[in-house]
């Protein structure tokens, strides 16, 4: 093997590279939402910049077998809990435009993944349901966790967050 041959096998991989364009999560649609189906579950997202400009992407999850309903929220902000104890209870606040807020049952940091991001969830049952019926007629919301605040999250369209979740439930069923 020639020493060209040599020096263009070990560049290949960067230079195929090159030609990728790597796509960082979901794309929100002109209502501001970006809704994605897998695995049984519905996520809705809905994005935010913070006050250095950067992406926060809040998500709602709801699991279509029983009903359990989540959220996450991502973003740069995550550096900052990288010592966050994973096993540690933090249940989020939901708080919607409206002045209803509609606490989780558990909650916490997700950190030193390929994806890092706070969470709460209600559980399958009547906290999922009332949570999931909130939704309905919003058009903003906010999410609150050991003592910060994320949001506010908004779209475009009062309710089209619910909207997007019942539509996804309804194509998937």
């Amino acid at each position: 093997m020639s020493i060209a041959t040599a020096i263009a096998l070990a560049l290949s991989p960067a230079v195929a590279l090159q030609g990728i364009t790597f796509v960082h999560g979901p794309k929100p649609d002109a209502n501001g939402l970006a809704t994605e189906y897998g695995n049984g579950v519905c996520n809705v997202s809905v994005f935010r910049k913070d006050a250095e400009g950067r992406e926060v992407r809040a998500e709602f999850s709801r699991r279509l077998r029983d009903g359990n309903l989540s959220v996450q929220v991502y973003g740069p902000f995550m550096v900052n809990f990288r010592d966050a104890d994973m096993q540690e209870n933090f249940p989020v606040t939901v708080a919607f435009d409206t002045g209803t807020s509609a606490p989780s049952r558990s909650g916490g940091y997700d950190v030193g993944g390929f994806e890092e991001y706070i969470w709460g969830g209600w559980g399958p049952g009547a906290a999922s349901d009332a949570t999931y019926a909130a939704l309905r007629g919003k058009s903003s919301f906010s999410v609150e966790m050991d003592g910060n605040t994320y949001g506010p999250f908004t779209w475009t369209g009062s309710g089209a967050l619910w909207t997007a979740l019942d539509d996804c439930e309804a194509d998937n069923s």
